[in-house]
C-alpha cells in the first residue's frame, strides 16, 4: 500500500517542478523584455544629452556673436558700467 502514495508524491513532485520551470521562463522572459526597455531609455537619453550639448553650444555661440556685434539694447557691458 506504501507504492501508491509514493506514486502520487512523485506527481506532484514533478508537477511543482514543471510549474517552478514555468516560473522560472516567464520570469526571463520579463527580465529580457525590462533589459530591453532599459537599453531603449539609455539610447533615448544619450540622444537628449547630444542634442542638450549641441543646443547648448548653439546658444553660446549666438550670445557670443551678440556680444562681439553689439550688446542689445537695456543690456550693460562692462565699460559702459564704470563711467568716470
Amino acid at each position: 500500500m506504501a507504492q501508491p502514495q509514493d506514486d502520487l508524491d512523485l506527481n506532484t513532485d514533478d508537477a511543482n517542478r514543471e510549474e517552478l520551470v514555468n516560473n522560472v521562463l516567464e520570469l526571463q522572459d520579463q527580465l529580457r523584455a525590462l533589459i530591453s526597455r532599459v537599453d531603449s531609455a539609455k539610447a533615448d537619453h544619450h540622444s537628449l544629452l547630444t542634442e542638450n550639448q549641441m543646443l547648448q553650444k548653439y546658444i553660446n555661440n549666438s550670445l557670443t556673436s551678440t556680444a562681439v556685434f553689439g550688446a542689445a539694447p537695456g543690456v550693460i557691458t562692462g565699460n559702459q558700467g564704470n563711467k568716470s
